[in-house]
């Protein structure tokens, strides 16, 4: 076969993981993860959007509200980065591929 074949392979190891990649990125947007910080709770999704704050009114000051909330949303954003690294590398079979986290 030599270096069609080859071709061939690396032609089809592509689509599979194109394929696996429409995959992961399909279920990434359907997990949720949350980071939590004095009171406040931020949940965002795998697309990296923030779906939902909450915060307890009662162990919450006003003027700390700004500071607590964007801490919560880095530590939930990091925790979907974070999931998102390892189920693409996964999926590039240990590779670590530029531009896709």
């Amino acid at each position: 076969m030599g270096i069609l074949g080859n071709m061939g392979d690396m032609v089809n190891k592509a689509r599979e993981l194109q394929k696996s990649l429409a995959r992961i990125k399909d279920e990434l947007k359907h997990l949720t993860y949350e980071g939590e910080a004095g009171g406040v709770k931020v949940t965002v999704d795998g697309e990296m959007e923030i779906k939902k704050i909450d915060y307890d009114v009662n162990r919450v000051a006003p003027q700390q509200l700004g500071d607590l909330i964007r801490q919560a949303a880095n530590q939930a954003l990091n925790k979907a980065k974070d999931d998102a690294a390892a189920k693409l590398k996964q999926a590039a079979g240990g590779l670590s591929l530029p531009g896709l986290t």
